[in-house]
Parts: C-alpha cells; sequence; structure tokens
C-alpha cells in the first residue's frame, strides 16, 4: 500500500513539474511575441518623426545600419505588425488556457478550437480590406484592376465618393480594364483625375489598349476632360507593337477629338514620322495629313 502511494504522489509530482514546464515555456513564448510586437510599435513611432521630419534616422548595430521607416504606409505597415503579433501571443494564450481548462471535455475542446479559428479567419479578412485599402486608396481600385465585375458592382452600389471613383479609374487604366472602366464612367466617374496629386494626374488613355480607349470614348470621354493626354497618338504610334494596333489606336483617337502633330519634349518626331520610319503604312493612312 506504501509502495502504491509512493508511486501515485510520484505520478502527480511528475505531472505537475510537467504542467510547470509547459506553463513556462508557454509564458516565455508569449512575452517573447509580446516585446517583438512592442518594438515593432516602438519603431513605428520613432518612424512617425523620422516621416514627418525627415530625419532620415537609421539604427545601428555591430557596425550595420539599418534606415527607420521613412514613408508612411512603411509607418502604417509596422505599426499594423507589431499590433498583429501582440494580439495573436494574448488571443493565442486565452485559447490555451480555455483549452486547457476543459480537460475532459473533448466537445468543448473542439468547439474552442473551432471558434478561435473562426475568429482568425474573420481577423485575417479584416486585415486583408485594410491592407488592400491602404494600398490600392479603395476596395473599388482594387477590384477595378482584374477582380470580379460583379464585386466592382456591389461597390459602385454604395455610391462611392469621387476620390474613390478617380483611384478606381487609375487603377482600371493600369491593369487595362476596360469592362471595370465601362462600369466606373456608367456611375459618374470621368478621367480628369480631380481628387488625385497635381504631380499623379495624367490622361488614363495614353498607351492603353484599344478596347480601352474605345470604351473611354464611347462613353464621351474628350482631350479637354483627360489631363496630359495631348500627346495620346503620338503614344499610340511611338509605342504599338504592329502596324495594325497603331492604326486602329490613331484611328479612334483622332474620330475623338486628339491631335495628331502634338508631341513631347524629349522627342519631336511627328507621329506620322515615325510611323513612315517604322514603314507602317495603315498607320500612315490614319494619320492622312496630319503631322
Amino acid at each position: 500500500m506504501s509502495a502504491f502511494c509512493d508511486k501515485f504522489r510520484s505520478t502527480n509530482e511528475e505531472r505537475r513539474m510537467a504542467e510547470s514546464k509547459t506553463s513556462s515555456d508557454v509564458g516565455i513564448v508569449g512575452l517573447l511575441g509580446i516585446l517583438i510586437g512592442g518594438a515593432c510599435v516602438l519603431v513605428a513611432l520613432v518612424g512617425v518623426l523620422n516621416t514627418a521630419f525627415d530625419l532620415n534616422l537609421a539604427l545601428s548595430v555591430s557596425g550595420t545600419s539599418t534606415p527607420l521607416p521613412k514613408h508612411w504606409d512603411e509607418v502604417f505597415g509596422v505599426a499594423a505588425a507589431g499590433v498583429l503579433i501582440m494580439a495573436l501571443t494574448v488571443f493565442g494564450g486565452f485559447v490555451r488556457r480555455k483549452f486547457t481548462e476543459a480537460k475532459g471535455k473533448p466537445l468543448l475542446r473542439v468547439g474552442i478550437l473551432l471558434g478561435a479559428f473562426a475568429l482568425l479567419v474573420m481577423a485575417g479578412r479584416g486585415l486583408q480590406i485594410v491592407a488592400l485599402t491602404m494600398t490600392y486608396g479603395s476596395m473599388l481600385a482594387y477590384y477595378s484592376t482584374d477582380g470580379d465585375l460583379d464585386d466592382v458592382k456591389a461597390e459602385l452600389a454604395g455610391k462611392p465618393d469621387r476620390a474613390a471613383l478617380d483611384q478606381a479609374v487609375d487603377r482600371a487604366a493600369q491593369y487595362n480594364n476596360a469592362p471595370a472602366l465601362a462600369l466606373l464612367l456608367e456611375a459618374g466617374a470621368d478621367m480628369r483625375g480631380s481628387t488625385l496629386p497635381e504631380a499623379q494626374r495624367r490622361c488614363a488613355l495614353v498607351g492603353k489598349s484599344y478596347e480601352f480607349i474605345k470604351t473611354a470614348i464611347d462613353h464621351g470621354i474628350k482631350p479637354d476632360a483627360c489631363p496630359r493626354g495631348e500627346i495620346a497618338v503620338w503614344e499610340a504610334v511611338k509605342f504599338a507593337k504592329s502596324d495594325d494596333e497603331a492604326a486602329k489606336n490613331v484611328t479612334l483617337l483622332l474620330g475623338g477629338g486628339w491631335s495628331a502633330s502634338a508631341t513631347p519634349d524629349y522627342d519631336k518626331r511627328s507621329p506620322k514620322k515615325i510611323a513612315a520610319e517604322k514603314k507602317w503604312s495603315k498607320t500612315l493612312q490614319a494619320l492622312g495629313d496630319a503631322g
């Protein structure tokens, strides 16, 4: 009997030691997560000053220098990473405690794990939306790249403001997404880019595909509504990959009111001269007597 009691006490002692070790290990991991997350937030705070006052600060360790964040997107990214690490650490500790408390209750443990997974999925989706919004300006702009047109329609149903429409048109142009452009223009967007910074305003038709240009012109876009687009015809000839492509785009642009004689400051060759150098007869015919 005495031997049995000794063995029982020994087993309990071993179990307590194992639980204590596990708790200690988890505590160390949790503390490490909090420290790493806190360090990221601290770096982001310093990055705020670095960005606001253009200080060009850097972190020097063992002879190596690492620049601190000096752009707002970098600052927000580092801060978000820090907050995420700390949140996951705290959440993981909470789930572990609840899982341990549910010992002997397998169904409850399954429920805890499923609930934790569902919360992580929802949090992940939320973070994805935040990241996409920070990158593209709005979800409408993101969907206007090469996303599902139903998503574009859903965003437009929410009556986005002018800034969101401008960002979406800019992204649609970047990806030559003519169907998305059509939806945007029908919803009241234009190509003036009036809410964009002056330096970013540029005619979204320049250098785009035939389908994209046609969609814009069919929806009433004219040269005066497309800033810095005077050389659209020149670029259509200069950067086209074939005579057929250039001729089609030139015909569209000339029909929409664009000039065949405008040239950039860095190259004074007319569209007609460039077409002649390339020996593109169809493009020359489309240009006619212009240039």
